[in-house]
């Protein structure tokens, strides 16, 4: 019986965690390809398109180095795990993406997390650029 009733709340956070990951992309374009692009845009993993700001994406290209340009992949994915405290967020990309993004906060570069002032910073400054996402542990994000 409790076992059914354990079963029953997975599926439910799932189809809950899933709806709320809508706006995730379905696939992240490098930094380097969206400069060239007329209309740099993604599409959801629903198949929505979401267009970018290129004021903010020119933005971001001059605060890392030219050759560092095709190992940023956007958006970037700020993730809330369910079970990690109040207002802790976790940049979720490679360390040229986190490291964009603590140029950004003016943190160290190795830096994982963000809390909630600086998801307020960027929402204000590059809010095009990044999506967030939400998982119930450490090792999957239910798209």
């Amino acid at each position: 019986m409790m076992e059914d009733e354990d079963r029953l709340a997975k599926i439910l956070w799932e189809v809950e965690l899933k709806r709320l990951n809508e706006s995730l992309p379905k696939v992240r374009k490098p930094l380097s390809s969206l400069l060239e692009e007329n209309e740099p845009h993604y599409t959801t993993v629903i198949g929505e398109r979401v267009t970018f700001n290129k004021a903010e994406l020119k933005d971001v290209a001059s605060l890392v180095p030219k050759d560092s340009l095709a190992s940023i992949s956007l958006p970037i994915l700020i993730i809330k795990e369910w079970g990690s405290k109040k207002g802790v967020y976790t940049i979720q990309g490679n360390e040229s993406e986190r490291a964009l993004i603590n140029a950004i906060l003016k943190k160290p570069r190795e830096n994982r997390y963000v809390y909630l002032p600086d998801i307020l910073e960027l929402s204000k400054r590059i809010p095009s650029l990044i999506v967030f996402g939400f998982q119930f542990s450490s090792d999957e994000l239910i798209l």
